[in-house]
């Protein structure tokens, strides 16, 4: 009896070490946040509003407006390394997010959420669907790979964890329970679909963390009700619905144990750990009646809230830098209007080796402007600044003293490393030239 109970233990643990939790890596820094901006929904001809996809560089703070697309909204947009795929009513558009160009397109519809898993393109479908409502595509060219059938509705998000992929299914305006369903990701057939009741309607995010699977369940558009969470166990496969005093609206994904979510018409977040709200209102609901937060990010690395706001009617939409922890604005910038879909661009510098904590050193101003200070709190013997494609621009071969002085007016704005060399072995921190 102690043999199986010490092998279940041990095959828990194993399943939490392969659970896709988002963790910051060494060095890892946000290179763009991409922006969906769907318009005005134009309901008939003339068109004069269109989606339009824009790029934001926390680092210089310029934005940039790289492409139309000539439909009526925007569902999804999703990044893998230097690729951006985009959901636009009736297109699935793949771009390369460091030329900005695109490099394949292909039209659909009833399109609802993207998902990426390996080298596949996961699209979730809902009304006029009714059939396959998951479609699985070949992340390099969009070709068609698998049609997913047997699920009983319209579809919110997907994620996955070791052989299953789990999808939300809510059913659509009509759905009056949240369900989710475990497919097979190298068959792609749908193994079943569990009931998650009528707690857990409008189920729509999925997230991975210590192995559980969590869904962030909507409160009904108009509804009075509150909203909820759902908590499914990856290894004894139950589950338990977490009723919220408050309205729920859209996720913003996890950093630590936080899962940060739309919350009361505000950004809030809710501890993954206690299973309780920690902070409600990080970010408070717009004053104005018809001012609304459309869509949220949260910056694993950082720490910060990438948001945006817009009006109803719409009429302008504006972006939000914003601390997680005490909910100040740190910078805006430009969007368009209803900008639904955001998502942030995170890179790992290119031969550069992760940070440890063997040699201490500082880096002030930061970000810098003409100048940095680089202060040695152990002996050091050389220094490299290196820029994000790996490419070095600065080297000392030999460093005395406790400090260094380092004249930057003349490299471009961007993110740099900085590696310092002592006889303990060496270390890299990270500073932004404006």
């Amino acid at each position: 009896m102690k043999k199986v109970a010490l092998y279940g233990l041990l095959l828990f643990f194993m399943i939490l070490l392969t659970i896709n939790t988002v963790q910051a890596q060494d060095n890892e820094w946000v290179n763009q946040v991409i922006v969906v901006n769907s318009g005005k929904f134009e309901s008939s001809a003339p068109y004069f509003d269109y989606v339009t996809v824009e790029s934001y560089n926390p680092a210089t703070q310029v934005t940039n407006i790289f492409n139309t697309i000539y439909t009526q909204s925007a569902q999804d947009v999703v990044i893998k390394g230097n690729m951006a795929y985009v959901a636009a009513q009736d297109s699935i558009i793949m771009y390369n997010i460091d030329t900005y160009q695109r490099v394949a397109a292909v039209s659909d519809s009833g399109l609802s959420r993207l998902y990426l898993f390996n080298d596949k393109l996961v699209v979730t479908k809902k009304y006029p669907i009714k059939r396959f409502f998951v479609e699985v595509l070949n992340a390099s060219n969009l070709a068609l790979l698998a049609m997913v059938q047997n699920i009983s509705g319209d579809c919110g998000a997907a994620t996955s964890n070791k052989d299953t992929l789990y999808v939300a299914v809510n059913g659509g305006y009509s759905g009056l329970e949240g369900h989710l369903a475990c497919i097979s990701n190298s068959s792609w057939l749908l193994g079943r679909e569990i009931n998650f009741g009528t707690a857990a309607v409008g189920i729509s995010d999925l997230y991975n963390y210590n192995g559980y699977l969590y869904s962030i369940n909507q409160t009904p558009s108009g509804s009075s009700a509150s909203g909820s969470i759902t908590q499914y166990n990856l290894f004894y496969l139950n589950f338990n619905n977490i009723l919220l005093s408050g309205k729920v609206g859209y996720g913003c994904g996890i950093k630590d144990n936080l899962l940060y979510l739309n919350f009361n018409g505000g950004i809030g977040s809710f501890d993954l750990n206690t299973l309780t709200i920690a902070n409600g209102s990080i970010i408070p609901a717009p004053m104005s009646s018809n001012l609304f937060i459309n869509a949220g990010q949260i910056d694993y690395v950082n720490g910060n809230l990438y948001l945006d706001y817009g009006n109803r009617p719409p009429t302008f939409g504006i972006g939000i830098v914003a601390s997680a922890t005490t909910g100040d604005s740190l910078t805006s910038f430009p969007t368009g209007i209803n900008a639904y879909s955001l998502a942030i661009d995170y890179r790992t510098p290119v031969g550069i080796q992760p940070a440890n904590e063997d040699v201490s050193f500082r880096v002030f101003p930061n970000p810098a402007a003409d100048f940095i200070n680089v202060k040695f709190d152990m002996p050091a013997s050389q220094l490299t600044i290196k820029d994000i494609a790996g490419r070095e621009i600065y080297h000392a071969a030999t460093i005395t003293g406790k400090s260094l002085r380092i004249d930057c007016a003349g490299i471009p704005a961007g993110i740099y490393f900085i590696t310092v060399s002592g006889e303990k072995g060496s270390s890299v921190r990270k500073f932004i030239k404006q």
